[in-house]
């Protein structure tokens, strides 16, 4: 993969290859970047556990992991966590970068929660999740009816 990483997605995969085999327990706030890294092909998994496929192990400088001939515990790599790289990954500290870690959150985030932190309108918050956030980044989000609002969250890739 000739892309660069950007400084959170290495210490991400580091702390991921520091668990071997085992699946690694993200934190809530990280799982855009696991979303955006399973796209690029160097996660499998979902929700909050993730593990290091042989191109993330690559990505990093380690060297893959040799499978033993026969061995039917070979790294599963799901097709759908690893499609053509589509969306560019924001710089950290942009309002994109911002709006998609709010996002990643478990129990989702309004759009005046959004508003508040970028100092955006909601108009403008709803024109990012339905334009910049599927065609630029490549990121699905969906939305469901809360107490204080709907509430939006990260689905992974767009379609």
């Amino acid at each position: 993969m000739t892309d660069k990483l950007s400084t959170a997605q290495g210490i991400l995969l580091r702390r991921i290859a520091e668990t071997g085999d085992e699946p690694f327990e993200i934190a809530p706030r990280a799982r855009a970047t696991a979303v955006i890294l399973a796209r690029r092909g160097l996660l499998t998994g979902e929700s909050d556990l993730w593990s290091l496929t042989q191109e993330g192990r690559t990505a990093i400088g380690l060297t893959p992991q040799p499978v033993p001939p026969g061995d039917s515990q070979a790294p599963d790599v799901s097709v759908e966590a690893s499609p053509p790289v589509s969306g560019r990954v924001p710089k950290p500290g942009t309002k994109a970068a911002t709006v998609i870690e709010m996002l990643g959150r478990p129990d989702g985030v309004t759009v005046a929660q959004i508003s508040d932190a970028t100092a955006w309108l909601p108009h403008s918050v709803r024109g990012f999740m339905a334009g910049a956030l599927k065609k630029t980044h490549g990121l699905a989000a969906t939305s469901e009816a809360g107490e204080g609002g709907r509430l939006y969250r990260l689905t992974g890739a767009a379609s």
